[in-house]
């Protein structure tokens, strides 16, 4: 009997033995994987975040691009469109600032009149500062036409006007023609009403149409 005894409780001891290194295994496994899984994380999460970072820019750039494209719908234009919009706008203003210079030049003038002259023919001679080319419709470069059907005949007569201040209608056209260049003119007109006779010395400004020069108060012609 006490031979099995000693047999058994060997046994039992050994069965213990095997069940807690049975155990220790599975806990040091158990370990063992949670620490690569701890590892992995922080391995793969660092590679992972840069990414998402990248979503959220990407995100907000759509976001960007999407409100700015809203904004261009609602004003009805681009960015390319409003920039010729500003240059047109800068090219109008500055045309009204010259107009204006040409406005108070025109209002500071005065007729400067001298009645010494070495022609015999020539009563007096009229000249202001304040007359301006009156504006041109041609293109540059310009040639001189004389032609009462060709724009720049009319032009011719409209600084005539400018500077006699007689419309078309109010004075008889005896002569227009060249005037020693090819841009400049003169022209021998009699006032209807008056009687009187003068010769209208014209210069072309490049760019700006004919401006008038001098106006001679001249015998009947």
């Amino acid at each position: 009997m006490s031979l099995n005894f000693r047999d058994g409780s060997r046994y039992g001891r050994t069965t213990k033995r095997k069940k807690t290194n049975l155990i220790l295994n599975v806990l040091i496994g158990i370990v063992f994987i949670f620490i690569i899984f701890l590892s992995s994380q922080l391995f793969f999460g660092k590679n992972t975040t840069e990414p998402a970072g990248k979503e959220v820019d990407t995100n907000e750039q759509e976001l960007n691009d999407s409100a700015e494209q809203d904004a261009e719908e609602e004003n009805g234009s681009t960015p390319a469109e409003e920039e010729e919009e500003a240059s047109k706008e800068e090219e109008k203003r500055e045309d009204e600032e010259e107009i204006d210079e040409d406005t108070e030049e025109n209002e500071d003038g005065e007729a400067q009149v001298s009645e010494n002259s070495d022609d015999p023919n020539v009563i007096k001679t009229i000249t202001n500062p304040s007359w301006a080319p009156v504006g041109t419709s041609q293109s540059e470069p310009h040639v001189s036409i004389y032609d009462e059907s060709h724009v720049d005949w009319k032009e011719k007569l409209n600084a005539i006007t400018a500077a006699t201040g007689l419309s078309g209608d109010a004075y008889t056209l005896y002569y227009l023609g060249n005037g020693g260049s090819e841009h400049h003119a003169i022209a021998s007109i009699k006032d209807k009403a008056s009687g009187e006779s003068f010769k209208v010395y014209l210069e072309w400004v490049t760019g700006k149409g004919w401006k008038p020069l001098k106006v001679e108060q001249v015998k009947a012609l």
